[in-house]
């Protein structure tokens, strides 16, 4: 019974927090309250100067494309956005995750195109890299340095990879913290609001096809809200602030974070090991 009301009252909270999280949405996509991202001279200056210091030659990169608007006067926030890191990093990276191969079974590394964000969907077709999983690939420019694994949370899959090479993440335009490498910390951790499980999928490369046994996951519904499992970013957020792992600058109203993908891998797994549902307690 105690158990039952914990899962009722989780899901309340989780509802309620879900419903801020939309309203906040829907007041920002409002044509009278939307965001109108216009070039500004000196903070082009302040962001170049920015991505200039930071402390690594490889970055992982989550991106708002609109909010490049602020620094890009070309008015194509992509191409400049995309050239400005290729001239300081040799190696830049985003997520391809295709969740929706989930239905077909089967993938085409050249011909699936990312379905999250703008920024992967052009990167997708300047990449020079791309691993083989089926639903959470990453791409790169640059990415000599990866070796080929079909599943990217393997022991020496593409995070692991990411992490022992010491990749730096940039957040740009986005809210809170972002990272894939978290997905890859529930997957170590078999985390128990996950089912974990094994599943045949097919890599299709040219006119070649060949079958492999892929592990997948599900979201367990006593701890979902349709068929969704949320991550509580404030609480993350708030921890966050008590370490030095995240550098932070608003940059005349566009939000940058810079982290180390070693150090928050580190942070989160700590916490999940001594909290298998921190990532999503609310």
């Amino acid at each position: 019974m105690n158990s039952m009301f914990r899962i009722i009252a989780r899901k309340i909270s989780v509802y309620t927090t879900i419903a801020y999280f939309y309203m906040r949405r829907a007041f920002a996509r409002h044509p009278r309250c939307k965001k109108r991202w216009t070039f500004d001279y000196d903070a082009k200056q302040t962001f170049g100067q920015w991505i200039a210091g930071i402390p690594s030659d490889k970055v992982f990169v989550h991106v708002a494309l609109s909010s490049v608007n602020r620094f890009s006067e070309t008015k194509k926030a992509y191409p400049w956005l995309r050239d400005l890191l290729l001239k300081h990093f040799s190696t830049v990276s985003s997520q391809a995750f295709t969740p929706g191969v989930r239905k077909t079974k089967v993938f085409d590394p050249d011909k699936e195109v990312p379905a999250y964000g703008a920024f992967a969907r052009l990167f997708f077709k300047d990449m020079g890299f791309r691993n083989h999983d089926p639903c959470y690939s990453i791409m790169a420019i640059g990415g000599d340095s990866f070796r080929e694994e079909d599943f990217s949370f393997s022991p020496n899959g593409i995070f692991r990879q990411m992490i022992e090479q010491d990749f730096y993440c940039i957040n740009i335009g986005l809210e809170y913290v972002t990272c894939s490498v978290m997905h890859f910390v529930e997957y170590e951790q078999q985390v128990p609001y996950l089912r974990f499980f094994d599943d045949t999928y097919y890599i299709q490369s040219g006119k070649a096809t060949r079958k492999i046994n892929y592990p997948v996951h599900d979201n367990r519904g006593a701890y979902s809200v349709k068929g969704y499992v949320w991550w509580n970013k404030l609480r993350l957020m708030k921890d966050l602030s008590n370490t030095g792992i995240v550098q932070s600058v608003n940059i005349k109203g566009v939000r940058l974070y810079g982290f180390g993908m070693r150090q928050l891998y580190d942070f989160v797994t700590r916490k999940v090991q001594s909290d298998p549902f921190y990532l999503i307690k609310w």
